[in-house]
């Protein structure tokens, strides 16, 4: 059973594709070779949104979507199964859609058959309609000529400017591209490809890197290799090639060209099953990375082969402490199934609660290894003898965001409260960010900072904050952990369900997800970690135990991030961040620029809209975008600069609070940190402050208690409430200045207007009067309360200035009125 689902983009371009049972529109959108723009995959982002018109459909884990919106008949491509035929409207134009493939025809050059189990396929695409570029390492999909099968290859070489491109195919047994290739493939035959995609590709960076190769995954690596030497790159090359046996072993002499004409090249190659006759390495690929030059981990690594390769590097890395290496790496799947698709696989029933209750003992288990998680894993080491990290997304790295994260490419304060409580859990942490690349500064001196419509003078004020990229701040935390032996970080490790003592009320472990299959795992103690989108409360719900009260208020905000190259005469000097707040309810956009380390050669440029349903796709647009900012300085700074990266867009739908608090009956063994607690609008910076300063709250808990005393859980949420209290007043104050904010009115408090025009009052007093601007940032970091604006001798000098300008603009109305003839009236309302 399919329907027929009608993509309407808004030049007015229509495609249809048939979906099937199962299926989602964006994997048959992508199968029919159809664009969308997507980004994470994961119903996170909220990239892929669009909006049904006509039909019936479900939505799975639609988390970047408010229910507002949901109602509006709002969906996100990548989480919608269809039952009946649908039309669905994107919001932008079909020919300059950033997803865009290019597809059509190429020709059979010739097949090349390389030891006892590969072919190498060059085809002709001089006749596509566009050029197929790509980055080394990517891949294309092609069709197998007589059937309606695609297979995925990567490009076995590096951007030429010729019309062919050339594939290493492993010839299968039994498979539908393999038989093509062994029986009747011929010069001359025409296939369907379309491309570029993948994210594994090479990056820009300027230190050694090390190339691993399975198999054919050699292709891929290849293709890095090759683009390095015509770069000229001046880092060191090493590649390491593995096969199962000598047989297997292709392409060498492009790799002995490769030594010849690049000295920083060298490559190795081992087999695990060799012939008699092997006078080489033996072993698999780990087994030479010992004698790597690995330069202490100062490293990027480049991997492509199978799973199981890639499972065994990762761990080696983290054995011998080089956890500090960029892995990047593609794994083998099976052909015709897209990497990452969920498992229906179940655990075998029933499940020993016994037995996992009694092997849980001294384990806990934490669901998701972002900051928040990995705090929380480092404090938990005091209390358990056994630590499981369990995330779902590929490792860290240094440099980028990752889909679990879809905010991570964007701008990230840690505050000086969340700054102190992360050097109380890791002591030195700080200094190790600074050395990373960090800024540690003085907020006022080096920060930019356009508030309620003024800019702020540049001053010292003794608010020393740290910034960076998301992703650094991660890494840097990340690296910690590899030194705990009591801590096992398990990435690609999604959990799908808890188990629950039916008798107690108690997790006694989790049901967790890995290359497709499930697994239980028993803990003591569970922590929810896993941020705003946590399946817990849901799985509660489904256990029997009631899902807490969900709190919301509806946002409808959009990140778009882009980062651009830097000349060295465009650096800034004075400063490290520009960020322009938004006069609320007049203004709805936000925009920060930032470096996004202190080599000063990436400027990031975040934008945030409100209300908005539109966001930028691609450079011309993301410009655009720009100059609605609150300063023209914002879109000014990109010009002439060159872009490095595509258009980040993340979708934040709403606040969410999980009242758990306010639950009769509590499950034991389990309590929620972070932004699966809590969330808060993230223009406010303060999600990871919140999560460490609720984890300092656990600390002291679990120091006193047994984690498994349901009064610990109960203490930790009445606790807990009361900062996400504290933080919910400070951002709401001005988020609920915008009219259009679902269920605004009931909101909003009776003292609502009285406390608007006196956070005005203040904003006016920031600008010249130095001691206010610092409280007011002692404020924002939750160094001190809010109430301390509220002070007496604070609230005399802004109620005392803004008398003062009151009477002055009197006088000056006074004295024009009396230029013009006439009296003034006392009584004229203010601007």
């Amino acid at each position: 059973m399919s329907h027929r689902v009608t993509i309407r983009y808004c030049d007015g371009t229509t495609r249809a594709i048939q979906v099937a049972a199962g299926q989602t529109v964006l994997d048959a959108a992508d199968a029919n070779v159809v664009p969308i723009v997507s980004e994470c995959q994961s119903g996170v982002c909220g990239t892929c949104v669009g909006r049904c018109t006509e039909g019936s459909y479900s939505l799975a884990r639609a988390m970047g979507l408010s229910e507002q919106e949901k109602e509006q008949r709002r969906v996100l491509t990548c989480q919608t199964f269809v039952s009946s035929d649908c039309v669905i409207e994107v919001d932008y134009p079909f020919d300059s859609n950033a997803a865009r493939l290019v597809t059509g025809e190429a020709g059979v050059v010739r097949v090349e058959h390389l030891g006892s189990g590969a072919a190498l396929l060059t085809l002709d695409v001089s006749d596509l309609p566009e050029r197929l570029d790509f980055k080394p390492g990517q891949f294309a999909q092609l069709k197998v000529p007589g059937s309606d099968q695609w297979r995925s290859y990567s490009f076995a070489h590096a951007s030429r400017a010729d019309n062919q491109v050339e594939f290493l195919v492993r010839l299968l047994p039994q498979g539908a591209m393999s038989d093509y290739l062994r029986e009747r493939a011929c010069p001359g035959d025409r296939l369907q490809i379309r491309g570029s995609k993948g994210s594994f590709h090479l990056r820009a960076a300027s230190r050694r890197v090390l190339l691993i190769a399975g198999g054919t995954g050699l292709s891929a690596v290849l293709a890095i290799a090759e683009q390095l030497a015509l770069d000229r790159s001046s880092r060191p090359v090493e590649l390491i090639y593995g096969v199962t046996t000598e047989a297997d072993l292709v392409l060498t002499s492009r790799l002995a060209e490769l030594v010849s004409s690049n000295p920083g090249f060298s490559w190795r190659c081992i087999v695990q099953k060799p012939s008699a006759q092997w006078r080489g390495a033996v072993g698999v690929v780990t087994d030479l990375l010992a004698d790597a030059q690995l330069d202490g981990g100062d490293v990027d690594i480049y991997a492509c082969g199978p799973s199981p390769m890639i499972d065994a590097t990762r761990q080696w890395l983290r054995l011998h402490g080089l956890g500090n290496a960029n892995l990047y790496y593609e794994k083998f799947v099976a052909s015709g199934v897209r990497a990452g698709q969920r498992s229906t696989q179940r655990v075998a029933e029933p499940l020993d609660v016994s037995r996992l209750r009694r092997d849980g003992r001294g384990t806990a288990i934490v669901i998701g290894g972002s900051i928040a998680g990995m705090a929380t894993a480092q404090v938990l080491t005091n209390t358990f003898a056994r630590v499981l990290v369990l995330e779902k997304d590929q490792d860290h790295r240094r440099t980028e965001g990752r889909p679990g994260a879809a905010q991570g490419w964007h701008l990230h304060h840690l505050l000086i409260a969340g700054q102190r409580q992360l050097e109380s859990i890791f002591p030195g942490i700080i200094d190790d960010m600074v050395a990373a690349g960090a800024f540690r500064v003085d907020m006022g001196e080096q920060y930019r900072i356009m508030l309620a419509g003024s800019w702020k003078k540049v001053g010292a004020t003794g608010v020393d904050i740290v910034c960076a990229g998301r992703p650094l701040l991660e890494w840097c935390v990340r690296r910690r952990l590899d030194s705990q032996p009591a801590i096992d970080y398990r990435y690609e490790s999604e959990v799908v369900d808890l188990v629950l003592d039916p008798g107690t009320r108690s997790v006694v472990g989790v049901i967790v997800e890995r290359d497709g299959e499930r697994t239980a795992l028993p803990a003591e103690f569970v922590i929810d970690a896993s941020g705003k989108n946590t399946p817990v409360p849901g799985l509660l719900g489904r256990a029997g135990l009631g899902a807490p009260v969900v709190e919301e208020d509806c946002l409808n905000c959009f990140y778009s991030t882009m980062q651009h190259r830097v000349p060295p005469q465009r650096a800034w000097r004075d400063k490290v961040m520009v960020i322009c707040y938004a006069q609320r309810p007049q203004q709805q956009y936000y925009a920060a620029q930032y470096f996004t380390d202190s080599t000063r050669t990436i400027l990031s440029t975040s934008l945030v809209g409100y209300n908005c349903y539109r966001p930028p796709r691609n450079a011309e647009e993301f410009r655009e975008f720009a100059r609605l900012m609150p300063s023209r300085a914002i879109g000014s700074e990109l010009d002439g600069l060159e872009p490095c990266s595509p258009v980040y867009n993340f979708r934040y739908p709403e606040m969410r609070r999980f009242r758990y608090e306010s639950m009769r009956t509590l499950p034991i063994g389990l309590v929620a940190v972070g932004d699966a607690y809590c969330s808060a609008d993230p223009v406010s910076g303060a999600g990871m402050t919140k999560s460490l300063l609720e984890l300092d709250e656990l600390r002291k808990l679990l120091r006193a208690g047994l984690p498994r005393d349901e009064e610990l859980v109960r203490s930790y949420y009445r606790n807990v409430s009361r900062i996400a209290d504290r933080i919910w007043l400070v951002i709401r104050e001005q988020n609920l200045r915008y009219a259009w904010i679902k269920d605004g009115a009931r909101k909003r408090p009776f003292y609502f207007r009285a406390h608007n025009w006196y956070v005005d009052r203040v904003f006016e007093l920031l600008h010249d009067d130095p001691q206010i601007y610092r409280l007011y940032l002692l404020v924002t970091h939750f160094v001190e309360p809010p109430a301390a604006l509220l002070r007496p001798g604070i609230v005399a000098r802004v109620l005392a200035k803004w008398l003062r300008t009151r009477l002055a603009f009197k006088k000056t109305l006074l004295q024009r009125n009396f230029r013009a003839g006439h009296a003034g009236d006392w009584d004229a309302p203010l601007p």
